[in-house]
C-alpha cells in the first residue's frame, strides 16, 4: 500500500511561467509604476515575449565580446526602467522583434549608473509597417527602387495630361546597370487618386549620408543604405490616422528615432556586427543574431 505521505508519482507539476512571460509581466508592472496603469492585450504580451527573446539572444552574443573591465552583459545589469517604457511603446505600434528589420536592440554602458541602457531602434521594415498600418488612406503597395545610369526612368506628375501621379521604369541592362543615380518610392493608395511618387537623387542621398555619425555602413553597403534612406523619407509623407495607432507611442518613437544616434535607415538587417563603440566611448551591443537561446541569460531577474 502506498505511503499516504508520499506524493503520487503521476501528479502533474504546475506549469511555471517562461522567462519571456515573466518579462512581459515585469514590463507591464514597471510601466504602470512609472507612467500609469497598463493593460496589455494577449497579442501585445506575445510581442513583449518576442522582444525578450530578441534582447536575450543579443545579450548572450555580446557578453562573449565585451570589453575587459566592463560589467557582465546580463539582465541583472540592464536598466529595466528605461527598457520597460521603450518596450511598451514598440509593442503598442505592433512591432514584432522576431521579424527581421522591425527592432534592433542596441545596449550601451551608462557610465553614471554602470548599467546597460538598451535602445530599441526601429528598422526600416518596422517603420514601413507601422506607417502603412496607420495611414489615413489605406495603402495597397509601396514600391521602392534604386535607379542606375543605364535605367530609363520617367516621372509623370499629376496634371492635365496625367490624372494620377506615376512613372515609367525600365531596366535596360539588368546585369550591368551602371552607377547609382538615385531612387524612388511609389506609394499606391486604395482609392488610386492621391498616389505619390517620392524621388531622391544621388546628391540628396549623399546629403543624408553626410549626416550619419559614422559612414562605416555606407562604405560597406552603399546601395542598401540608399534603399533604406528612400523608405525613411517616404514614410514621412504618409498622413497618420490617430484612430489607427497609439498616438503617444507613435510620437515617442518618431521623436526618439529622429533625435537618436542613428536613424532607422542606418541599420543593415542582420549584417551588423555584434559589438560596436558608442560615440561616448562606451561599449555598444548591436543585435546581429537570429539565434533563440536554449535558456535565459544567466542572472536574468524575472
Amino acid at each position: 500500500m502506498a505511503d499516504p505521505k508520499t506524493p503520487a508519482t503521476n501528479e502533474l507539476a504546475k506549469r511555471q511561467p517562461t522567462p519571456s512571460e515573466r518579462f512581459a509581466v515585469s514590463v507591464e508592472r514597471q510601466f504602470a509604476g512609472e507612467v500609469g496603469q497598463l493593460n496589455m492585450t494577449d497579442y501585445e504580451k506575445s510581442l513583449a515575449q518576442h522582444l525578450f527573446i530578441k534582447i536575450d539572444a543579443a545579450l548572450i552574443e555580446a557578453d562573449k565580446k565585451r570589453a575587459n573591465g566592463n560589467p557582465p552583459i546580463v539582465w541583472q545589469n540592464v536598466n529595466m526602467r528605461k527598457l520597460a517604457i521603450d518596450a511598451v511603446h514598440r509593442v503598442q505600434l505592433g512591432l514584432d522583434a522576431l521579424i527581421p528589420g522591425h527592432i534592433y536592440p542596441i545596449a550601451y554602458l551608462n557610465g553614471r549608473t554602470k548599467q546597460y541602457d538598451i535602445d530599441l531602434r526601429v528598422g526600416y521594415k518596422g517603420e514601413e509597417y507601422y506607417s502603412q498600418r496607420a495611414s489615413v488612406r489605406p495603402i495597397v503597395d509601396m514600391r521602392t527602387e534604386l535607379v542606375y545610369s543605364t535605367d530609363e526612368f520617367t516621372v509623370y506628375k499629376k496634371g492635365v495630361s496625367s490624372k494620377v501621379e506615376g512613372y515609367d521604369f525600365k531596366v535596360t541592362s539588368p546585369f550591368d546597370r551602371g552607377e547609382l543615380v538615385g531612387g524612388f518610392v511609389y506609394i499606391e493608395y486604395a482609392d488610386g487618386v492621391g498616389n505619390e511618387l517620392v524621388v531622391m537623387s544621388r546628391k540628396e542621398i549623399d546629403k543624408i549620408k553626410g549626416t550619419a555619425q559614422s559612414d562605416k555602413f555606407w562604405g560597406a553597403w552603399y546601395d542598401e543604405m540608399a534603399y533604406k534612406t528612400l523608405i525613411h523619407k517616404a514614410t514621412k509623407k504618409i498622413v497618420i490616422d490617430p484612430h489607427k495607432i497609439n498616438v503617444t507611442a507613435y510620437a515617442t518613437v518618431e521623436a526618439e528615432e529622429n533625435a537618436g544616434a542613428l536613424p532607422a535607415a542606418d541599420y543593415i538587417d542582420e549584417d551588423m556586427p555584434a559589438l560596436e563603440l558608442h560615440d561616448d566611448g562606451a561599449s555598444v551591443v548591436s543585435d546581429a543574431s537570429e539565434a533563440v537561446p536554449d535558456k535565459p541569460t544567466e542572472g536574468e531577474p524575472f
